[in-house]
């Protein structure tokens, strides 16, 4: 789906223009056009990108494939932006990803992508290219695409923080399953590894946006991508805090499963150790040899069930002692 919002130089805003207008808007000099793409590719995408908008065939490659990474590209009149948009998945501690590509020129903004984005949406309406959007320039817009979508980072961190908070928690109930903990524990340090590889780029992406000089980015907008970038780089420090704290919580709990499996590993050993002479003596008088004079006296029989109990009592004792239970 292609769909096409202008305003010309008098403040007149239409929405979803016809894309066959396309060429006289981004010659119009008045007009600022912002072109948003939705969905996959039918090879319309690739036919105005190249055609009507004249890009690189590099960049239109990149931006009709999933490039995974966070990369901005700088074609004098135009740049190519890469950035990702973050949501929390269907599975606990998991989180999905979505690549939208950004060509900003003097005058256009497009935009690529496959889902229908929010933050993308809420601008998608006349009222608001009145007095902010497009009526402050394309760059603006990025810029409020950005922070909106910046801002929905945080109730996600927010979210994958408590979880694996709660992570925290459940390591020390022995009632917990482990197999499902120690999968939840490596999808959250997964998670969080992928939000690391995400959002360094793009505060790279945003420092380079605030302090590079790019004819396609007015002065007095390079500080509103300053605000995003410092805002990106608290979230960035704040997923590399997640992702130590994901890595210590499975190292306590692999250290908890351990401590456990060497308890096991105690109790048995104690069972063994008080069973040792316990069969020394019902193997030595077990033995099968005819002169065996003890065994004729009627008592002998108590007497080794009584010397099997002090042998075992006496060894619980000195375990109690040395404080092995």
């Amino acid at each position: 789906m292609i769909r096409v919002i202008s305003r010309q130089a008098d403040g007149s805003v239409t929405v979803d223009a016809p894309v066959s207008e396309l060429p006289r808007l981004l010659t119009d000099k008045g007009c600022q056009v912002w072109v948003d793409m939705q969905g996959a590719s039918d090879g319309e995408y690739e036919r105005i990108l190249a055609q009507v908008f004249h890009f690189h065939p590099l960049a239109i490659e990149d931006a009709l494939r999933d490039m995974h990474l966070p990369k901005l590209d700088d074609y004098a009149s135009y740049l190519y932006l890469v950035f990702h948009t973050v949501a929390l998945g269907d599975e606990p501690m998991d989180i999905d990803t979505e690549e939208v590509d950004v060509f900003l020129g003097a005058n256009f903004l497009v935009t690529i992508h496959e889902d229908e984005r929010r933050s993308i949406n809420r601008c998608w309406n006349a009222e608001h290219h009145v007095e902010v959007g497009l009526a402050r320039g394309p760059a603006m817009l990025l810029y409020e695409l950005l922070d909106s979508q910046i801002d929905n980072y945080i109730p996600l961190i927010d979210a994958f923080e408590e979880q694996l908070e709660k992570l925290g928690d459940d390591i020390f109930r022995s009632n917990t399953a482990e197999r499902e903990l120690l999968d939840r524990l490596l999808t959250a340090k997964s998670t969080a590894l992928r939000l690391q590889r995400i959002l360094a780029p793009q505060r790279e992406l945003l420092g380079r946006l605030s302090t590079g000089d790019y004819r396609v980015v007015p002065t007095h907008v390079r500080m509103y991508y300053r605000d995003v970038y410092d805002h990106l780089a608290r979230l960035a420090n704040l997923s590399d805090s997640m992702r130590d704290l994901a890595s210590s919580t499975i190292e306590t709990h692999l250290a908890l499963v351990n401590n456990r499996m060497n308890e096991v590993m105690k109790v048995l050993t104690m069972v063994s150790t008080i069973f040792i002479p316990l069969s020394f003596i019902a193997g030595v008088y077990g033995m099968n040899f005819h002169f065996m004079p003890e065994l004729e006296i009627w008592w002998f029989y108590p007497l080794i069930w009584a010397v099997f109990i002090s042998i075992a009592v006496t060894m619980l004792i000195i375990f109690r002692k040395r404080k092995w239970l």
